[in-house]
C-alpha cells in the first residue's frame, strides 16, 4: 500500500529522489510504500484457501453462470436499480473475489475490471470469465497498491458485500476509491452494516454489542475452518477484520473529494450476518422478529466532484 511521504524541518528540493518513495518531488505527489502486513498476508492466503470450495459450491452458482448468459448474482439483482443503466460504462470492482458479481455487471452492459488481493480467486474470475464467454478484465492487486497496478479512470466504482471489514484504514480506502474517478464519476457500496458487525456472533439469545463499533488499530483474529459457501475445509483458517463506522466511512469519502447522493440502511443481509439471522423465500437473512431493531447492511451513492 502506498501512502504520502511526511517531511518535516526543511522543505525537500525539487528533483531529489528519496529512496522511500515511489517517485521523484515535484512531478506529482510523493508516495512511499507501506509494506504488506502479517495481517494482509494471512487474509490473502485464507482468500486462497476458500477459491476450490466457493467455485464448487452451490451459493456461488458458477453452472449456472456458464449455462445461462443471461444469469446474474443475486447481489447485482439487487444493487442493478441503484446504478441504473450500466451500458458501455467502465466499471471497477474492488475485492471482486471469484468475479461473479463483476461478470454480472459486464452481462449488463459494463465494460469491467475486477481487483483482488488473492491470486487464485484472479485465477478462478479469469476461469468464469472463459467459461461463460462474458468479457472481463481481472487484475491482482491489494486494494491500497491497486492505483499503481492500474493507472486508470473508471465511470463508476463498485464494491461491497463483506469487503471492507478486510481493510485496516478506511481513509486510505477512501483515497483508492476517488483515485479511480474522474469528475462526475460514481461510486455504489453495499456492506455490511457496522452496528452488525460490533455484535456478538454467538449469542442466539439477545443482540449484545461486544465487538468494536469504530475503526481499531488491532484487528479481529478468527481462526474459521469452515466458509460460508461450498463444502470442506481451509487450509489456511486464520483471518482479521476491522471495522469502521457509519460516520468514518462517509466522511473519510467526503475529504477524498466525493459528494455523497444517498445513505440507506437495510434490514436483510446477503449472508448469516448474525446468529439469529433466518434465511427467507428470497436468498436473504433477516432477524426473526422485530426487524426494525438493528440494520443488518447500509448502501452508499456518491459523486466524485
Amino acid at each position: 500500500m502506498w501512502s504520502r511521504c511526511l517531511f518535516f524541518g526543511a522543505r525537500p528540493e525539487p528533483g531529489t529522489f528519496y529512496p522511500d518513495c515511489l517517485e521523484w518531488y515535484g512531478l506529482s505527489v510523493i508516495l512511499h510504500r507501506m509494506p504488506l502486513d502479517a495481517y494482509r498476508i494471512a487474509n490473502r492466503d485464507n482468500w486462497d484457501s476458500r477459491v476450490d470450495l466457493h467455485y464448487g459450491s452451490d451459493e456461488y452458482g458458477i453452472a449456472r453462470f456458464i449455462s445461462d448468459p443471461s444469469h446474474l448474482s443475486g447481489v447485482v439483482s439487487y444493487d442493478r436499480d441503484k446504478l441504473g443503466d450500466v451500458s458501455a460504462r467502465r466499471l471497477i470492482h474492488l475485492q471482486c473475489h471469484i468475479g461473479t458479481d463483476t461478470i454480472s455487471w459486464a452481462r449488463l452492459g459494463a465494460e469491467v475490471t475486477g481487483i483482488d488481493l488473492s491470486p487464485k480467486s484472479i485465477e478462478a474470475a479469469r476461469r468464469l470469465s472463459d467459461e461463460s464467454g462474458t468479457p472481463a478484465r481481472f487484475e491482482v492487486a491489494e486494494l491500497y497498491d491497486a492505483p499503481d497496478v492500474i493507472d486508470e479512470k473508471f465511470d463508476i466504482v463498485y464494491t461491497g458485500v463483506g469487503a471492507i471489514c478486510w481493510l485496516p484504514d478506511i481513509e486510505e480506502w477512501a483515497k483508492v476509491v476517488a483515485s479511480f474517478l474522474d469528475p462526475g464519476g460514481l461510486f455504489y457500496m453495499r456492506e455490511g452494516h457496522p452496528m452488525m458487525w460490533s455484535l456478538d456472533w454467538e449469542d442466539t439469545a439477545q443482540l449484545r454489542v461486544t465487538m468494536p463499533y469504530f475503526e481499531v488499530e488491532e484487528p479481529d483474529a478468527e481462526e474459521e475452518e469452515e466458509t460460508y459457501a461450498g463444502q470442506g475445509k481451509v487450509s489456511s483458517p486464520l483471518n482479521y477484520g476491522w471495522n469502521h463506522g457509519m460516520g468514518e466511512t462517509i466522511n473519510a469519502l467526503i475529504r477524498a473529494g466525493l459528494r455523497i447522493d444517498r445513505v440507506e440502511e437495510h434490514d436483510e443481509c446477503e449472508w448469516q450476518g448474525q446468529a439469529q439471522l433466518i434465511l427467507e423465500d428470497d436468498g436473504l437473512w433477516r432477524l426473526p422478529d422485530r426487524r426494525e431493531r438493528l440494520p443488518l447492511m447500509w448502501s452508499i451513492m456518491a459523486t466524485k466532484t
